[in-house]
Formats: structure tokens, C-alpha cells, sequence
């Protein structure tokens, strides 16, 4: 089990949860993932804060259809404790499950300042 000093109070944590997605009336199932940053004093109460924050995101609520649709918390994927937190720090990679050819040649230019990235809260 990994523990935090308890002298240097709690430990940052961060946590991948995947959610599913459902409405009733259909037979289409959506997962999605999401990270938290969560602190702890420990792993095990790190897993139990992370399984209390997955909870609140879970709803039931009526969908555009006149239906009900739900978003239930499936497990928690992962929980890994942080080192100290820097500015940059990575704390999440997801992988594309999409193996397609590359459109792209090898020395294609990438336009990343380009972005407008969306904001997700």
C-alpha cells in the first residue's frame, strides 16, 4: 500500500473514472472517462474519496425524447498518487482506441497554436 507522510499532511491523488451512459428507449451504451485530482492521506482513503467524487456525477434525468436517461459510475479505472505537483505536470493520457492509416506523411506540419480548445466544465 502507498502512504503519504502523514507529517507533510495529505497527498494529491489522481483519479480516472469511466461512466456509462444509457437512455431508456435505446439500446446505445456511451462510455466516457474522466480524470479528478483529488488529495488524500493514503491510498485507501484516496479510493474511497475517488469512488465519493465518481458518485457525484451520477444523474438520472429526463432526455430531450420525453425518456430518462443515466450516467452511472462504472468503476474507477485508476489512482495513482502524485509526486508534488508542478506547473505542467501531466496527470492524464488517453489514447485514441482508433487504429486507422495515417492521413498524414512523416514530415507533415502540425498547426497546434491553432487551437481553440473547448472547455469542458
Amino acid at each position: 500500500m502507498i502512504s503519504a507522510d502523514p507529517a507533510s499532511g495529505p497527498s494529491w491523488f489522481s483519479c480516472r473514472i469511466r461512466f456509462a451512459h444509457m437512455s431508456s428507449g435505446s439500446s446505445v451504451l456511451v462510455y466516457s472517462v474522466s480524470v479528478f485530482l483529488i488529495q488524500a492521506d493514503d491510498y485507501e482513503v484516496g479510493l474511497q474519496t475517488a469512488l465519493a467524487r465518481g458518485r457525484r456525477e451520477e444523474r438520472i434525468y429526463p432526455n430531450a425524447e420525453g425518456g430518462t436517461a443515466r450516467i452511472a459510475m462504472v468503476e474507477v479505472e485508476a489512482l495513482d498518487m502524485l509526486d508534488a505537483i508542478e506547473d505542467g505536470a501531466e496527470v492524464a493520457c488517453l489514447w485514441s482506441e482508433d487504429i486507422v492509416p495515417s492521413p498524414f506523411p512523416m514530415d507533415f506540419t502540425f498547426r497546434p497554436a491553432a487551437s481553440r480548445p473547448t472547455n469542458s466544465v
